[in-house]
């Protein structure tokens, strides 16, 4: 298990407008205070280390799957949390998990949501499902819109990025499957074809002053980035190179990926399979 501090100097909600705010040692889940709504840079300097205590403590495997979203967004807010791994390894083609896992699991651990993962636990509470988690930090955060129309369209937008996601899964089949030539075709006219009709849509309704959603960083902007940059699709180089042609997305993954914070997770995150 392992507890990550995000120490930053500068806070955020518009990657244009710099704005800099100090992260007490002794209060560092004050993210109220130092997320502004209204301001976001892109040098905004953060660090790795490993925290004693944290007030959120996110449950999930050794990998980024389902849980990645919910990283990025500690990465960016600069807030600290545990990140609990449980490890796994492949036996025969199927995976393996820690006996931890199973002692958790019969302890009730994950009896929230259904005996899965990921879950986050906060203020001795619990929150299962990824896409709430996400919505509960992003808000948490202040990045999900400066109002609540804007937090509207930012759910929206995420829920585009999930269709596009599903819409790729479809075609990739089993993820953890061989890579056949039919695989490798579908794939092929997915990138050429059928990603370019998606961007073309997506275009169509993302802000173009360098965020999806409005004139402020949100989590609509971190889940495009983790759609073209990471998970199943994103581990193909195409999918960030479509993106020429479409200089609203472009700017907005664009965006994230130079947060300092998201660089310093991204160098520091454990290697994982997928």
């Amino acid at each position: 298990m392992q507890s990550f501090t995000m120490q930053s100097s500068a806070c955020f909600a518009s990657f244009a407008r710099p704005a800099s705010v100090n992260l007490k040692p002794s209060t560092p889940f004050g993210h109220r205070s130092c997320v502004s709504q209204r301001t976001m840079r892109a040098s905004h300097r953060a660090q790795v280390s490993i925290s004693a205590s944290a007030k959120y403590e996110l449950l999930y495997f050794d990998a980024r799957g389902a849980a990645e979203t919910c990283r990025v967004l500690f990465a960016v807010a600069g807030v600290d949390y545990k990140d609990n791994r449980y490890s796994f390894s492949f036996v025969d083609g199927k995976p393996k998990v820690e006996d931890r896992h199973a002692e958790d699991k019969a302890a009730g651990k994950f009896a929230i949501n259904l005996d899965r993962l990921p879950l986050l636990l906060v203020d001795g509470g619990s929150i299962g499902q990824s896409k709430a988690i996400e919505r509960y930090l992003a808000a948490e955060f202040n990045l999900m819109g400066a109002n609540t129309l804007q937090a509207a369209q930012v759910d929206a937008f995420c829920e585009h990025v999930r269709d596009i996601s599903t819409a790729f899964g479809k075609e990739r089949g089993n993820p953890f499957g061989p890579m056949t030539d039919d695989t490798k075709a579908k794939l092929d006219v997915w990138f050429t074809e059928t990603l370019p009709g998606w961007y073309t849509r997506m275009e169509a309704v993302t802000g173009d002053k360098g965020h999806a959603v409005g004139s402020a960083a949100s989590l609509a902007d971190v889940a495009l980035h983790q759609l073209v940059t990471a998970g199943q699709m994103g581990g193909d180089a195409r999918a960030m190179s479509t993106l020429d042609g479409f200089p609203n997305l472009k700017a907005a993954v664009e965006g994230v990926a130079a947060l300092e914070g998201v660089k310093k997770w991204e160098a520091a995150r454990p290697v994982t399979s997928f």
